[in-house]
């Protein structure tokens, strides 16, 4: 045997075979680190996402509360510094004593006034309207609204999509198509603030078992994220690829 050979052992069977050589242990080091750090990434995604579209939210509602509020009545005025958050307190006490204003007698009058008053301004009536309608219906039908998770087959024939069931149909399409049909919102990916309202027959759909927080998921990871057991399946699939097999009996 030469110096350049790697050495052998005999095996029970009597022939030979080579000893594996074990990795170096910067490579080792390196895995362990590349996959510690992507690990980091993966749980820091999230976090900084929800913290920047927070902050986000926050600060603009801190700027526009306090442009209507006088100089003086600034409480950053006296404390000399910016509060983050504080517009959005103040805007949570406005719409507290807003909502006892319009819940008694005189505002509910002060209410019909100021509507009455908009119903003459040309532009601004439709507008105020069309809101007003909007908000009361969704209101209404609070129980309902995105509740109910569905498979709509669009835009084509063996082509489905999620949709979400938003309310029954009313109004007029509901004279021009019938009774048995359902208003569907199908979102789009990765956005799912814009998508298509779909006037559809209730027996056309098939309603999930899935709440509109996992259908929302799914929409925005592009099917990726299907389910809350997710991650156990795949943590469950890579523990099954790593285990080694067993080694054949001699």
């Amino acid at each position: 045997m030469t110096s350049n050979d790697q050495p052998i052992e005999p095996t029970v069977k009597g022939s030979v075979k080579r000893k594996k050589r074990r990795k170096p242990s910067k490579l080792r080091l390196l895995r362990w680190a590349r996959n510690r750090f992507f690990t980091g990434v993966i749980v820091a995604i999230p976090i900084a996402a929800t913290f920047l579209a927070v902050s986000w939210v926050v600060s603009k509602i801190d700027a526009n509360v306090f442009k209507i509020i006088p100089a003086r009545l600034n409480p950053e005025t006296y404390l000399g510094f910016a509060v983050p958050g504080l517009g959005l307190v103040i805007s949570v006490i406005l719409l507290f004593l807003l909502g006892i204003i319009a819940s008694n007698f005189i505002g509910k009058s002060l209410i019909k006034s100021g509507e009455k008053l908009l119903a003459r301004v040309p532009v601004v009536s439709p507008i105020y309207n069309s809101l007003k309608q909007i908000v009361q219906t969704v209101a209404a039908q609070k129980d309902r609204a995105f509740r109910d998770v569905c498979l709509i087959e669009y835009p084509k024939k063996d082509a489905w999509a999620i949709g979400f069931v938003t309310a029954d149909l009313s109004g007029e399409p509901a004279k021009a198509l019938g009774d048995d049909m359902v208003c569907v919102f199908v979102p789009t990916t990765p956005n799912p603030t814009s998508g298509f309202l779909l006037f559809v027959k209730k027996d056309s759909i098939q309603i999930l078992d899935m709440t509109p927080e996992e259908g929302a998921r799914m929409i925005i990871s592009g099917g990726m994220v299907s389910g809350p057991d997710l991650a156990v399946v795949e943590a469950a699939s890579i523990k099954r690829s790593k285990t080694k097999p067993p080694k054949p009996s001699l």
